[in-house]
């Protein structure tokens, strides 16, 4: 020990780390999943659902899944319902996907980049245009 208490020799806390991830992102799972059954029915319980799934990110440093986060509310922390209580609109010309709160009106945008095919693809699909000769004069041969 050294003279201020603590220990010389660090931890190994390795395979306890991703322990502690592997059930956090299990539990945030099923929390999220419970606050998307309740957001219909129960809303105050479908935001503690969310409030309790933030929390366990925070304290476990665990990310919530991407996928999982684009339908959780940051105004009124609830689970998001496309059809329910969610609107989501596209507007490809300028701002992409929005996300739209029905509850307390906040608004999610996610940009959306056009496809980008490779120079070959593009150039391999050319409109039809009507030949006005059967065949080229290049091949014939007056003989």
């Amino acid at each position: 020990m050294s003279f201020m208490g603590r220990p010389t020799a660090r931890r190994n806390y390795g395979k306890t780390r991703s322990a502690v991830a592997t059930i956090a992102r299990e539990r945030i799972e099923i929390l999220i999943a419970q606050a998307k059954e309740m957001a219909e029915t129960d809303k105050k319980l479908s935001r503690r659902y969310v409030d309790l799934a933030r929390r366990i990110s925070e304290r476990t440093k665990v990310r919530i899944p991407s996928e999982l986060k684009k339908y959780l509310c940051k105004g009124c922390a609830i689970a998001l319902v496309p059809g329910r209580n969610a609107r989501i609109r596209l507007y490809a010309h300028n701002s992409g996907i929005v996300i739209t709160c029905l509850e307390c009106g906040t608004m999610k945008r996610f940009p959306v980049k056009p496809r980008r095919g490779s120079p070959a693809l593009q150039h391999a699909i050319k409109p039809y245009i009507a030949q006005t000769e059967p065949f080229s004069k290049k091949n014939s041969t007056n003989d």
